[in-house]
């Protein structure tokens, strides 16, 4: 019981402080660049809109045609090249960070950006949604997520025989949303890809 509900917490952790982090920065950068749109554009400095500023209304605007044009910029060799560096030297090594990633990428329909392929781990008579980490020969390295909201960031990395893995076409969110509820339609999720009985 204790276990469940430390992961659970530890999950719900590690999942709202990218939130609250993002938030923070974004205020941070709307703050920013108020200095130097009130000097380009003053006439936006003593306007409001619903009680919030014209300019920091023109400041959200500008993050965000900042942000697509980084956007556009990171899809350069050159850019994805320093960022997948970025990520194996630092951000691979910050729990749940990997799953995240993905997670958001299915969510913005970046698919190329996803290399998390779900599979379903068939030990004797038990079966469990899996993420595929890593194949090579008769070995597959899997992370096997855990109940739950705490299911997105916790859990455990086992390497088993490849034969004992049966890839699915599932999306890492269908999982995640099934773990949510506790495991409510996992059946109707994994039935396609379940072996069946002789």
């Amino acid at each position: 019981m204790f276990k469940f509900l430390k992961t659970t917490a530890l999950g719900g952790v590690l999942f709202i402080l990218p939130l609250i982090l993002i938030g923070v920065l974004v205020q941070k950068a709307v703050h920013i660049l108020r200095v130097p749109i009130s000097k380009l554009l003053p006439m936006f400095e003593h306007h409001t809109v619903a009680g919030v500023t014209a300019l920091s209304i023109v400041a959200l605007l500008a993050l965000l045609l900042l942000c697509f044009l980084a956007g556009l910029l990171a899809k350069t060799k050159t850019a994805k090249r320093v960022r997948h560096l970025i990520e194996d030297k630092l951000l691979d090594n910050v729990p749940g960070y990997r799953l995240l990633k993905d997670t958001m990428a299915r969510m913005t329909g970046i698919e190329d950006d996803i290399d998390t392929q779900v599979g379903l781990y068939i030990d004797g008579d038990i079966v469990q949604f899996c993420l595929i980490v890593e194949i090579k020969d008769a070995w597959t390295s899997i992370f096997i997520p855990d109940g739950g909201s705490a299911g997105l960031t916790a859990g455990a990395v086992q390497m088993v025989p490849s034969e004992q893995v049966y890839l699915t076409e599932l999306t890492w969110l269908e999982v995640l949303k099934c773990l949510k509820r506790n495991g409510h339609d996992s059946l109707s999720l994994a039935e396609p890809w379940l072996p069946k009985a002789a």
